[in-house]
């Protein structure tokens, strides 16, 4: 699902339990084995042996299992930076979508990426935008969006607000890949909210969740940028240049 260049592993899954196991296995068993080699060997030497066998075979079938328990609570997510590449077009829309005024648009920045969220072969939008004119008490706005043939887009979902990052689960729900992201700000208890694809209101409906923890679940995590250091460093893009000499491609 995730086709950026930037992408990095950020998870790991337990490997090499059926290995060692299977190692550990048969030591116990030519260990059981060799206790009964020789016909002068004591009876009661052989029974201490066969339990001895047991107990370790027993541990080892043990630290299996909650080996494996461990290794269904490791998620594998992949964190992914927004793009870096200017799109004028996408610039043009956010402004006009918002309707951010002149004097805004050079202090406005926006990060997007492209992500598949229904599997049909073609990558939604993923868009925040970040400013003083736009924000909310409880996060920025997000908009997921459909490029058209013709160069337009149209909007399939509008968030008022949201925090980011953005995970974008393997989980799907009728047929969308599920949205989570930290909630916070809103004067109700504070979580992770869990959006869940409704065909008849889209992500924000009823069946959207707040819980306190998410269970580990694989993903993508997209917009992972640090907006503080972004500012510090100059790594953003506006709306619009900005006025003390920033690019006309609207990138920094």
């Amino acid at each position: 699902m995730c086709k950026s260049k930037r992408c990095r592993g950020v998870g790991t899954r337990m490997r090499g339990h059926w290995y060692k196991t299977t190692v550990m296995l048969t030591m116990v068993l030519m260990l059981a084995g060799c206790g009964g080699d020789g016909a002068e060997a004591e009876q009661t030497v052989q029974t201490e042996q066969v339990e001895q066998t047991e107990q370790t075979l027993e541990q080892v079938l043990e630290e299996h299992f909650l080996a494996a328990e461990d290794a269904e609570d490791v998620a594998t997510v992949v964190s992914q930076y927004a793009e870096e590449t200017p799109d004028p077009a996408l610039a043009e829309f956010l402004i006009s979508y918002y309707q951010i005024p002149d004097e805004e648009q050079s202090k406005t920045r926006y990060y997007y990426n492209h992500i598949d969220l229904n599997e049909d072969g073609t990558d939604e939008i993923f868009v925040v935008v970040v400013g003083e004119y736009t924000k909310v008490s409880f996060g920025d706005p997000a908009l997921i969006l459909s490029e058209q043939a013709d160069g337009t887009f149209q909007v399939i979902e509008s968030f008022e607000g949201i925090h980011t990052p953005v995970t974008i689960s393997e989980r799907m729900t009728n047929g969308w890949h599920d949205i989570i992201y930290q909630e916070y700000g809103r004067g109700a208890e504070d979580g992770y909210r869990i959006c869940h694809y409704n065909p008849n209101g889209g992500y924000q409906t009823d069946l959207s969740e707040v819980v306190d923890e998410v269970e580990p679940q694989d993903g993508t995590q997209i917009i992972s940028n640090n907006f503080i250091d972004d500012m510090d460093k100059g790594n953003y893009m506006t709306l619009a240049p900005e006025e003390d000499g920033g690019s006309e491609a609207q990138g920094n």
